[in-house]
């Protein structure tokens, strides 16, 4: 069985971004063996500062609503929240993409991700 993640990255190597200020999100068929990009979705940032926007965070949830992981520098609770009403798991990781989605495929969580 296979899921899709999503991952928070300015550069599409690193995990970098706060969940809240992602421009992007790069997506991934995570399966027990491997991890495989499949496309890169532009999203409009819901924090700006300290302050953010609660119909942008909600759009961000929706534009991941496909994926049952997401891998961020940092969430939020009020982020955790939206994600979970969609039954999206925030895992808030940093360093190399590779390693994060490693990290997620060897994780306990990950067996209730399928």
């Amino acid at each position: 069985m296979d899921i899709r993640v999503a991952v928070a990255s300015s550069d599409g190597v690193t995990v970098n971004l706060h969940f809240g200020r992602a421009e992007r999100f790069r997506i991934y068929r995570v399966t027990d063996d491997a991890a495989e990009f499949l496309e890169e979705r532009a999203n409009a940032p819901a924090c700006s500062g300290q302050q953010h926007d609660d119909a942008l965070l909600e759009r961000s949830a929706d534009l991941i609503s496909d994926c049952k992981a997401v891998i961020a520098a940092q969430i939020g609770g009020g982020a955790i929240d939206v994600l979970l009403f969609r039954r999206i798991r925030a895992f808030p990781l940093t360093g190399p993409i590779d390693e994060a989605l490693s990290t997620l495929r060897r994780s306990k969580r990950f067996l209730y991700l399928k």
